[in-house]
């Protein structure tokens, strides 16, 4: 009976925690996942050194303390990279680039417009690993484009 419950739990938990992770941003995943990583390897490090396996805590601390130092490189490297460009777009987008941006041609319908707009913002949405940037430059090539329609 004992195995059963065990696996029902399991299961139960593995579907609250794959419902949590597809709610979640690529930047909150790889966090979420950083905490656990250092928690787990934190414990089991000082699990190290109460049994006296001293140098086995000193390498996983080493590791542990790599790991940190990369996550926040990384974290560095990402807010630089964004930090040069604007959030959002202050310049009048024309109609030729916002037909580039969408991937359209002159003369494009309403329904066109809005069928390239919705499939480029579910691949480059900021939920979905795009950028805000990207997700503005988007919707003002839309708006561009429609308000030319009319």
């Amino acid at each position: 009976m004992a195995p059963i419950l065990y696996g029902v739990i399991a299961l139960v938990a593995g579907l609250l925690l794959a419902s949590l992770v597809t709610t979640m941003s690529a930047r909150q995943l790889r966090n979420s996942i950083l905490t656990v990583v250092l928690g787990v390897g934190g414990m089991l490090m000082i699990l190290l050194a109460v049994s006296g396996r001293f140098g086995l805590a000193i390498l996983l601390g080493s590791y542990l303390v790599w790991l940190w130092r990369l996550a926040q490189r990384a974290q560095q490297n990402a807010s630089t990279a964004t930090a040069g460009r604007q959030s959002t777009p202050t310049q009048q987008m024309d109609v030729a680039e916002a037909l580039e941006i969408l991937g359209l041609k002159a003369g494009a319908s309403r329904d066109e417009i809005e069928t390239a707009y919705k499939a480029l913002m579910v691949k480059n949405h900021p939920d979905q690993g795009g950028t805000d940037w990207l997700a503005s430059r988007l919707n003002q090539a839309r708006d561009t484009l429609l308000g030319n329609i009319g």
